[in-house]
């Protein structure tokens, strides 16, 4: 089973076995964690599987880890929490470790885990609690917004290609 943890644990000896970076960043909504787009990592070492998630804009992150009843089977630690962090939208690439060493998959965990790296302590206090619940969609608003008339969809474009004005029908 894979759980929240109050900090991220270091890396076992031995150090990283695997790591799984998202490829995309879908809207999350976790306590502790902003409500918005996340990037997530998933590592194994010999104790187990860690998760971290981080908002993308806050740059915070929230720390899950495998229990000890998968600690016997760190394949199946893995493969748990990758399906946990499937369950929330994100998709997986290779393994980093094989792609880019054991050191250079250690320096990506680094960064994507930040100044919450494994080892230091993520209390509740260090959490920044959001603003104003109207910040979430209000950058969404700002973004649409800035988007003209100019902009071309799929549909203005064929409809500009048959001399139609948008919204004119086919």
């Amino acid at each position: 089973m894979i759980q929240p943890t109050r900090s991220a644990r270091k890396l076992a000896n031995g150090g990283l076995r695997a790591l799984h970076v998202s490829l995309n960043s879908p809207v999350v909504a976790l306590e502790l964690l902003p409500t918005g787009p996340a990037s997530a990592a998933v590592a194994q070492d010999a104790a187990g599987a860690l998760v971290c998630l981080r908002s993308v804009r806050a740059r915070q992150t929230r720390f899950f880890a495998s229990t000890d009843d998968l600690a016997a089977t760190p394949a199946l630690a893995l493969e748990a929490a990758l399906s946990f962090a499937e369950s929330m939208g994100f998709l997986f690439d290779d393994d980093e470790v094989r792609l880019r060493g054991p050191e250079g998959a250690a320096q990506l965990w680094e960064e994507i885990s930040g100044d919450a790296a494994p080892g230091a302590s993520l209390a509740p206090a260090e959490v920044e609690e959001p603003d104003d619940p109207a910040d979430d969609a209000r950058w969404l608003d700002e973004w649409v917004g800035a988007v003209t008339d100019d902009a071309l969809s799929k549909f203005r474009f064929f409809a500009r290609a048959r001399g139609m004005a948008p919204g004119d029908g086919a």
